[in-house]
């Protein structure tokens, strides 16, 4: 029997039921929540990758579908840097500042936005 290599990135942790706030000029103007899973791939078919899945709930309750994100990274990446680009067309899209709200505020952010694991 094959046993599969995990990567585990420490980086990546705070992405394990995160919540972020999306900035405005100054305003909130929503959130972005994640969750952090593994996946199997054949491109390396002995080693199971990280796996980012997001959720936006914007200010006026309107929540997104689930986005993914992989290696390369490209979400992971922009949130790192303090920023977020919702890539869609309309008065929504554009780029965010994105910061990490403190720990013991993300739970309770998750209730109060009607967020679950079945989002993603």
């Amino acid at each position: 029997m094959i046993k599969l290599k995990r990567e585990r990135d420490p980086a990546l942790e705070v992405f394990d039921r995160g919540c972020l706030a999306l900035r405005r000029e100054g305003e909130t103007v929503g959130h972005v929540l994640t969750t952090l899973s593994s996946f199997w791939s054949p491109g390396r078919p002995l080693t199971m990758q990280q796996w980012v899945w997001l959720v936006v709930v914007w200010a006026d309750g309107e929540k997104e579908r689930a986005e993914e994100d992989y290696p390369p990274w490209t979400y992971v990446r922009e949130i790192q840097d303090g920023s977020f680009e919702w890539p869609y067309p309309g008065p929504r899209g554009g780029i965010y500042e994105a910061a990490w709200l403190p720990e013991e505020e993300r739970a309770a952010t998750w209730t109060g936005l009607g967020v679950t694991l079945d989002d993603f």
